[in-house]
């Protein structure tokens, strides 16, 4: 969390409030969550810049700023000479919420509650009067400056997975006869499989277990196993059930919320995530927990049959 649907709410909620705004300050209180440069040269170079776009790919947010033209300085020669680049330090921002990330837009004296007050790590004031607070109880995200120290590894390795992201599984990112042939000749689990945003970006958990279970698939089942009308099956499922989250502003199970603070209302949609225990909605089995690549994993034995038997040692791969 956040995923794909979340991260394009917050990217909706933000846009018309924040594009075409001019950053007049920024206070870093959390150096760590900065990427690529120091606290201060980061709110320097930023500060003055105008968010010309809000954009988002997988599951980052890409903030574009715009810097204004350097002043005329004097010229060595005499006289004055016109400077038409950037300033000094230009670049964008990047932001992955990991899984506690929140990016709210509020009144600067506006009070969030006591827990992401403690917890909010980089504000951003606008010339509009307001702020844009960049909060996280886990401390897994991060804003990387695109602009920063090229040298910086943690920076290089962030604009490396951006490059390196798959296709989306909508809105005209993935259409079925590229997934066909992406599945055909993958080993892999279809889980792990989906879960690896270089191969379809923008899914994670709890949407790869409820496309699994609306297409029908084990998420153990190998991609290679899988039919055509499985896997055509499971195209449509993907792509509904992304735009269907997207329509009810994503899926509220912990601490995502949009940029403005409201929780989504996907989460009375799920079928099977987090509901172990709990009859199928389909045929009235109990939903099953396991471990699949890590991550905990819902889905229904008898509407999700296996199909192959994996080894017994692979049973929580």
């Amino acid at each position: 969390m956040p995923e794909l649907p979340e991260v394009e709410t917050i990217r909706r909620t933000l846009a018309p409030r924040v594009v075409g705004r001019t950053i007049t300050g920024v206070r870093v209180l959390s150096p760590k969550f900065v990427v690529g440069t120091g606290p201060e040269e980061f709110a320097e170079a930023v500060t003055g810049a105008r968010i010309k776009g809000l954009d988002r790919r997988g599951k980052f947010l890409i903030m574009h700023l715009e810097y204004p033209k350097r002043a005329r300085a004097s010229s060595p020669c005499g006289g004055e000479e016109a400077r038409d680049g950037p300033a000094p330090g230009g670049g964008d921002i990047i932001v992955h919420l990991k899984m506690a990330g929140q990016l709210l837009w509020c009144a600067p004296r506006a009070d969030l509650g006591p827990t992401r007050r403690r917890h909010t790590h980089v504000v951003f004031s606008l010339d509009d009067g307001h702020e844009l607070r960049y909060v996280d109880t886990r401390h897994f995200g991060r804003l990387y400056f695109t602009g920063g120290d090229v040298a910086d590894r943690a920076l290089r390795r962030a604009l490396q997975t951006l490059a390196r992201l798959g296709p989306e599984p909508c809105q005209g990112g993935l259409d079925w006869p590229t997934f066909r042939e992406m599945l055909a000749s993958r080993k892999a689990r279809i889980k792990p499989l989906l879960l690896d945003q270089s191969f379809v970006s923008g899914l994670g958990n709890i949407y790869t277990d409820e496309c699994l279970f609306r297409a029908g698939i084990h998420p153990l089942r190998r991609a290679s196993s899988l039919s055509e009308a499985e896997a055509r099956v499971l195209h449509r499922a993907m792509c509904e059930v992304i735009r269907e989250a997207i329509e009810l502003r994503g899926t509220s199970v912990r601490d995502y919320v949009d940029g403005e603070g409201r929780e989504g209302s996907y989460a009375g949609r799920l079928r099977v995530y987090g509901r172990a225990g709990e009859a199928c909605p389909r045929c009235g089995t109990e939903i099953a927990r396991t471990v699949v690549g890590g991550r905990g994993t819902y889905f229904c034995p008898r509407c999700q049959r296996l199909g192959e038997e994996p080894a017994r040692s692979r049973t929580n791969v």
